[in-house]
């Protein structure tokens, strides 16, 4: 016979016995109930100092709350090291995250709406830096016609003297 045959076999019918095991263990545990967790909970008290019963109830439910209550949060933190979050801290958070999407959503709905009411439409930012730049030419243009009708001006006038204070003083650039 083939080796890898016997082997394949050899492989199946050990995965079904660990199978079979399972499956056995899971109708134990639904044969028990909660005798399963007995174990548990025997721990659980050794490990918190909890005694069984006493004749005050009142004592004991406040000595399991505070036990439960540092059990929990010893839980909370070993979960968060490791990464993970409780289910209802998850669902509100998501639930928050879906409020916040749709107000968003009504938000973005209400501008367009107010824009189409006003015929705003939006402007284009290059459009806006053309135009600006547009007009600083624009400006300084009209500036340096500005300063050479200025300097024509000067040209007329002519102090009376002698020619050479005109010719002391500094010369006016044009253009």
């Amino acid at each position: 016979m083939d080796k890898k045959f016997l082997e394949f076999w050899g492989n199946l019918l050990i995965s079904a016995a660990k199978k079979q095991e399972q499956i056995e263990n899971l109708q134990r545990l639904a044969t028990e109930g909660f005798k399963a967790c007995e174990f548990q909970m025997n721990l659980f008290r050794d490990f918190y100092d909890l005694k069984p019963m006493t004749a005050t109830p009142a004592s004991d439910d406040q000595i399991w709350e505070k036990a439960f209550s540092d059990f929990m949060k010893s839980y909370q933190e070993f979960i968060g090291f490791l990464g993970l979050v409780p289910r209802k801290t998850y669902d509100e958070l998501a639930q928050e995250n879906d409020h916040l999407k749709k107000k968003i959503s009504d938000l973005e709905k209400s501008l367009r709406s107010r824009r189409k009411k006003t015929g705003r439409q939006e402007t284009d930012p290059a459009l806006v830096v053309k135009g600006l730049e547009g007009l600083m030419k624009k400006q300084a243009d009209q500036f340096q016609t500005l300063m050479t009708s200025y300097g024509k001006l000067y040209d007329h006038i002519k102090p009376s003297g002698n020619s050479e204070d005109v010719s002391s003083e500094a010369p006016v650039e044009k253009g």
